[in-house]
């Protein structure tokens, strides 16, 4: 049998004159016990009796009514204090829905509107997770992804054949505009490369064809040996990678997929970093998760991009659009390799730094 729900602003309303009614009964305490203290312990001259003087001239009205609205607001601010962590909740169920969460749930036993909005994005929640089982999206998905790669493909394969076109139909090219026009064509025929390494990376992700071989691997060893290998994409772009990382920090995973994770992250830090001086490359051990920091300081990522940097089919300028020789796909690959060794990747970002930070189990806690 369903309760009888009230609305928010009657509970809000009671919550009120709650708060008024314990601010007076307080009050009302604290005055009858300082007239009762003042009737038996006041003595002419001394400090009570010049305190009761003063109350005499400020009227025993307005002295109560100090006390009296300060005490109303308090008791209302605690009172309300639940309702902050019902808005809280809300806006955390919200945002794992959006970021693809639909196993959680939100629990409000408020009796008024807030129970109703919790119940409706369990619900949702509940929909769209039967749908997905189902594979409602799986088309649409297909049709998206081919559509990205279409025209990711198309402008670079464009390029490639107006100029190689423009090579085999111009007989006055000189020795040094021919091989000017070659490298264009070399450098677009291998962005093409790097699209479909992509694609195939991402069906065999998708199609659970990637097996991950997990085996003891030095964390450490490996971030070291990237920054080193990375120090000319660092030093032509203008900076200095810094490191901090312990020795020996072991994770169980493939060598080869982690390092891709982190390599994507460091060619990003390099190309949208320039502005800055240095790229910080941090380690640490927290509770059982080894926990990897790549931050620059250079071009920032704006707020209402974040949620959606790590999606497929993202297409924010810097994913894919700010530079013409990334696929956009990287970031999405290096999520799905972190999932997929039991961790996370995630990013955060203001006008003075960018971190990407990528939470992996320790070795013997996977």
């Amino acid at each position: 049998m369903h309760r009888e729900r009230r609305s928010f602003r009657t509970n809000i309303l009671g919550i009120f004159g709650l708060s008024m009614l314990a601010s007076a009964a307080l009050t009302y305490l604290l005055y009858r016990l300082l007239q009762n203290y003042y009737r038996k312990n006041a003595r002419m001259g001394d400090t009570m009796d010049l305190l009761r003087s003063i109350l005499n001239k400020v009227g025993d009205l307005n002295f109560f009514l100090l006390i009296f609205l300060p005490l109303a607001i308090l008791f209302f601010y605690l009172f309300t204090k639940p309702y902050v962590r019902y808005f809280r909740q809300i806006s955390e169920g919200i945002h794992r829905l959006a970021s693809g969460d639909f196993s959680a749930r939100i629990q409000i036993d408020t009796n008024d509107e807030f129970e109703i909005i919790a119940e409706d994005i369990n619900k949702a929640g509940a929909k769209l997770k039967t749908a997905v089982e189902r594979g409602d999206f799986a088309e649409n998905s297909k049709d998206q992804l081919v559509l990205n790669l279409a025209h990711d493909i198309r402008t670079p394969l464009t390029s490639v054949i107006g100029y190689l076109d423009f090579i085999l139909h111009n007989n006055n090219l000189t020795e040094e505009q021919t091989k000017h026009y070659m490298n264009v064509a070399y450098t677009k025929s291998r962005r093409l490369e790097g699209l479909v390494e992509e694609l195939f990376e991402i069906t065999r992700m998708n199609y659970g064809k990637v097996e991950i071989e997990k085996n003891p691997l030095d964390l450490s060893e490996l971030l070291v040996q990237l920054s080193e290998e990375l120090y000319p994409v660092f030093e032509k772009n203008g900076l200095t990678s810094r490191l901090d990382i312990p020795p020996n920090v072991q994770v169980i995973g493939q060598g080869d997929l982690l390092a891709r994770v982190f390599e994507n992250l460091l060619m990003n830090a390099a190309q949208y970093g320039k502005d800055g001086q240095f790229v910080d490359i941090e380690c640490k051990r927290e509770e059982n998760d080894v926990v990897v920091r790549v931050i620059n300081y250079g071009h920032w990522i704006p707020e209402e991009e974040l949620p959606y940097l790590f999606d497929m089919f993202f297409k924010g300028d810097r994913s894919r659009s700010h530079n013409g020789g990334s696929t956009g796909l990287g970031l999405f690959i290096a999520r799905n390799i972190a999932e997929q060794h039991g961790g996370t990747i995630s990013a955060q970002s203001d006008i003075t730094r960018t971190v990407f930070e990528v939470r992996l189990p320790q070795a013997g806690d996977v």
